[in-house]
């Protein structure tokens, strides 16, 4: 573990013990580690059977080590994940056992909405979501990156490796420590304080199998001066794409179906593309060159295979309905086309670029210190994929109305400058050793700009738009459209780039004095006490296109703009109660609240926290927190501008010939709503309505506890704790979204549901539009509640042997509850259970390990990673599969242990480090197309199980040189 240590425990002065433990002042007790070699503990201390290595942590109250916190911490070592291949600061943390638990946004979800806009990478503790994990930069408050109105998390894509010294997490509810977001808990960032001399770095990392490589460069510099210090450094790095066409497992979804005779059972494919390498594929790749009769969508016109033509279109004919299946046929087939040549350039992860420079300044004076940070980072994300489009057009050969299917590119660029910028002067009053103050002023602004290459309405000619015109610009039933040769035609016809952009600002000023109180028989009482004030402020301005609702098959947009300030006060105390008795060695409290007033909530709040430490022997410690955290409102989930937008029902209605469909929940809901099996679906568009929740939306409350116990025997180097955590969060803050509602609604174990109601579908009696859906609400809203249990394993061993320095460690994650119900029952919010352990990107257990030997100049490393099996749970394994009874399926994401090992070399001022990343090769396990939302899918892979790599065998290198 690279960080400063000291052998041996210093006796702080207590009021940096306690001033260490809140957010403005962390990185002054970081500073001191790493200036200074202590001295000998105090005589209680001296007798323990055993020293630990001691650091600063976050949120302890005391220089000591992780594993006498009161509050569960873990510190991750940057050199570690260096050696395992993780380049990137996000990695390190997505990677960590408390993390790793649940779905992390990282570069996987290229194709997909996420908050913060494309190419967002961001940690989500306990799975409870990033906006409830705060993370923080030597202490202090980074303000949130990234693009379009929903922005409000950290991006950790701003933080460059290069200036990282280590990362701890403290693994309970901090909101009484650090305020709002710290429900799931806190990640710190602690950066490189001094440098004696120029470094240079050079970090790459190749797939075996291509696509994906990165390349990072950097170099650093320090200069120390009588009275202070100063460092700086750049850093550059480039991910390339990785695309459909670089993996077999995401070029072509397939259904995936066994039948009774463990043999694959999936449709024939007899369309145009039967006997070539493109054929096989599932409805899930992508459905196009198909020319659709509005009024009777069972007309499906598809190309033939000779060019002959049966029907008003040259070259295409009605494809068989009912398609054949196994209960009218000996085989299951279908003959549209859902495969095509140009979709292996489609990307799975985006191409990124970004580009860092850092510097921090560190001068004492007579009576204060004052210290500093700037961080600016510029980073490109340029995005490509391709869409649907299919406007509804007259045709004159046989006076009626069609909807032809065609592919379109889907292109996104995105790019964000940050800056941040932080200032801090701390001293101690005169005439006192123990009083101290300090002040703390940070500054934090992002700017992005997007845009995305989006189809202009009001050149389509759509008549199911608005604002589509009645004229089209080319002949969409040309087949050169239709299967997508002429794509840069359609583009240049009716594409057009909609760009907008996204500030983001935050400030924050807060003081703190910190000093003794009065003493105890076990010790010292020490007193904090502080104020702070904090300002954002969002403004998101969408493209003119979107503002005038003109991006056909997306909804409006209005301006995102607002801000809020917050006045808090706070206090901490840490107690000591007893010490030197039988079977308590020590036994110490902390006690700690917090009280805040949000200009965009009515009242003013108050979290509070309570922590026992009690060393039972020298060898064991026994530790607990209890206590409630809060969140307000994120500025986007109070001003998301108005918008008004249309959806065909094509695009969200899964009813739509739902006979064909393979989901049994569709099957059924559809079914019990009355809807005929091959219902068309409506002409006219749904209407989607979104807004922001400013005057409705209540904050977010909870109530954290941990329990754990440590063991530091004496007769190893072996350090382990085990803790109990339990997270019960209320009335957390979500927004449903159109196309979720719908399909929460008619693809959930329970219908109705409470989705159902956020809905207006018209009768199947109505006059007008039999069965359409009318209108759709997605607004935010609070929703009932989130609960997870469970344990987390944390050993560390080290001792030095005649071969050279051994150090082991490991950290285990065990979830015995996650629960989630978003309305007041599992049955209302459409799920058959709130447990959603076991569900496809939430696995029970997970766990990382490393094992390092360093022998002379040599460094030997190895890093193993375990996720467990998870699989599409509202879904049987045995179903009717088109027909066929008793058919199985693969809902099962298989558990997956993953080897990385590298072998270093360091030689005066240089140093080269070599190694493999996913040892043997291991893919992500797959799973049958069609499973619902919890299992979309990138060919078969699962999208939301961000824990499989999906590179695959990966080479890397780091070469270091120091002048």
């Amino acid at each position: 573990m690279k960080m400063s240590v000291q052998r041996g425990l210093q006796q702080l002065p207590l009021v940096i013990a306690v001033v260490a433990a809140l957010q403005v002042v962390p990185a002054f007790a970081q500073e001191q580690s790493e200036k200074t070699e202590t001295t000998s503990q105090s005589a209680t201390s001296s007798e323990k059977a055993k020293d630990l290595d001691t650091i600063t942590v976050t949120g302890s109250l005391i220089k000591r080590p992780e594993y006498e916190t009161t509050s569960p911490v873990q510190v991750i070592s940057i050199e570690k994940g260096l050696a395992a291949g993780q380049f990137d600061t996000a990695s390190f943390l997505q990677t960590s056992a408390a993390a790793a638990g649940s779905t992390q946004i990282n570069n996987q979800f290229g194709g997909f909405v996420v908050e913060g806009g494309t190419g967002v990478q961001t940690v989500s503790l306990r799975g409870l979501g990033s906006n409830r994990t705060l993370v923080l930069l030597d202490g202090q408050r980074p303000g949130p990156a990234g693009t379009r109105g929903q922005v409000g998390s950290f991006d950790l894509n701003v933080i460059p490796q290069a200036i990282l010294q280590r990362i701890e997490l403290v693994k309970d509810g901090s909101s009484s420590i650090y305020g709002s977001d710290a429900l799931a808990g806190v990640v710190n960032l602690v950066t490189r304080k001094t440098m004696d001399r120029p470094e240079m770095t050079y970090m790459m990392s190749v797939p075996q199998h291509g696509g994906g490589e990165q390349f990072s460069a950097s170099i650093a510099n320090g200069w120390n001066f009588d009275n202070g210090s100063i460092v700086a450094g750049v850093q550059w790095d480039k991910l390339n794409a990785l695309t459909n066409g670089d993996r077999d497992y995401f070029s072509c979804a397939q259904d995936r179906v066994w039948g009774t005779d463990g043999k694959r059972i999936d449709r024939v494919d007899h369309s145009i593309l039967e006997g070539t390498p493109l054929a096989g594929c599932s409805a899930g790749n992508l459905y196009a060159n198909t020319i659709i009769k509005l009024f009777d969508s069972r007309v499906r016109y598809v190309p033939t295979k000779d060019g002959s033509t049966i029907g008003p279109f040259p070259g295409y004919k009605p494809r068989p309905y009912p398609s054949k299946s196994y209960a009218n046929s000996p085989e299951a087939s279908y003959e549209d086309v859902l495969n095509y040549d140009f979709l292996k350039n489609g990307e799975v992860i985006n191409e990124r670029e970004r580009a860092s420079f850092y510097a921090a300044t560190d001068f004492s004076f007579d009576s204060f210190s004052w210290k500093t940070q700037w961080l600016y980072n510029r980073r490109e994300t340029n995005a490509h994929s391709y869409r649907q489009f299919f406007p509804i057009v007259y045709n004159e050969s046989d006076d009626d109305y069609y909807q032809p299917i065609m592919p379109f590119v889907d292109d996104q660029k995105v790019k964000v400058d940050y800056f941040y910028g932080a200032t801090k002067f701390d001293g101690m009053f005169k005439g006192t050793d123990s009083w101290a103050w300090e002040i703390n002023g940070t500054y934090s602004r992002s700017k992005g700009k997007y845009g995305n290459l989006a189809i202009d309405a009001a050149r389509t000619g759509d008549l199911g738009d608005p604002m589509g015109g009645d004229t089209t610009p080319v002949n969409y039933f040309d087949p050169g459209f239709l299967n997508g040769e002429r794509m840069g035609e359609l583009v240049n016809a009716i594409g057009v780039w909609a760009n907008g952009s996204t500030i983001y600002e935050q400030s924050t000023v807060n003081a703190v004095v910190t000093g003794d109180l009065f003493s105890l028989p076990a010790g010292n009482v020490a007193g904090a006490f502080g104020a702070e004030f904090r300002h954002t402020k969002i403004d998101d301005q969408p493209s003119d296109l979107s503002k005038q609702g003109r991006m056909w098959g997306y909804s409006s947009a209005n301006e995102t703009k607002g801000t809020d300030n917050v006045k808090e006060a706070f206090a901490e105390f840490d107690i000591p109660l007893l010490k030197g008795l039988p079977a308590v060695e020590s036994l110490s409290v902390n006690l700690s609240g917090r009280v805040f007033k949000y200009d965009s909530v009515a009242d003013s709040d108050n979290v509070w926290k309570a922590g026992l430490n009690w060393q039972i022997i020298p060898s064991l410690r026994v530790r607990g927190t209890i206590g409630t955290s809060y969140r307000a409102p994120g500025l986007y989930e109070l001003y998301l501008g108005d918008q008004t937008g249309y959806q065909t029902q094509a695009l969200i209605d899964p009813c739509i010939l739902w006979g064909d469909s393979n989901n049994q929940y569709i099957r059924a809901n559809c079914a019990a709503a009355g809807i005929p099996d091959d219902y068309a679906g409506g002409s006219s568009s749904a209407t989607v309505y979104e807004s922001g929740g400013k005057g409705k939306l209540k904050p977010e409350t909870s109530k954290a506890k941990t329990l754990g116990l440590v063991w530091t025997p004496t007769f190893a180097d072996l350090n382990v704790a085990l803790d109990y955590f339990d997270y019960d969060v209320r009335g957390e803050i979500t927004q449903l979204g159109a196309r979720n509602i719908v399909y929460s609604c008619y693809a959930s174990p329970v219908y109705p549901n409470s989705f159902c109601d956020q809905m207006e579908r018209n009768a199947p009696d109505d006059a007008s539009a039999p069965n359409s859906i009318v209108n759709i609400y997605s607004t935010y809203v609070n929703i009932n509640r989130e609960r997870t249990r469970g344990y987390d394993l944390q050993v560390n061993y080290d001792r030095d042997f005649s071969f050279g320095k051994l150090s082991v460690d490991a950290q285990v994650t065990y979830t015995i509850e996650d629960s989630f119900r978003l309305f007041d029952s599992a049955a209302n919010s459409g799920i058959s259970t709130d447990e959603q352990i076991g569900y496809i990107g939430r696995p029970q257990t997970v766990g990382i390990g490393n094992v390092s030997l360093k022998r002379g100049d040599w460094t030997f490393s190895y890093q193993g990673q375990y996720v467990s099996s998870t699989s599409s749970k509202d879904y049987d394994r045995t179903f009717t599969y088109f027909g066929y009874q008793n058919a199985t399926r693969d809902i099962k994401a298989g558990w997956q242990f993953l080897h990385h090992a590298s072998v270093a070399y360091e030689q005066g001022d240089w140093g080269i480090l070599f190694g493999v990343r996913n040892l043997f090769d291991k893919a992500p396990d797959l799973v049958s197309s069609g499973l619902g939302s919890d299992a979309a899918v990138y060919g078969n892979v699962p999208v939301y199980a961000s824990q499989y790599d999906w590179y695959g065998r990966t080479f890397f290198a780091r070469v270091q040189y120091k002048f």
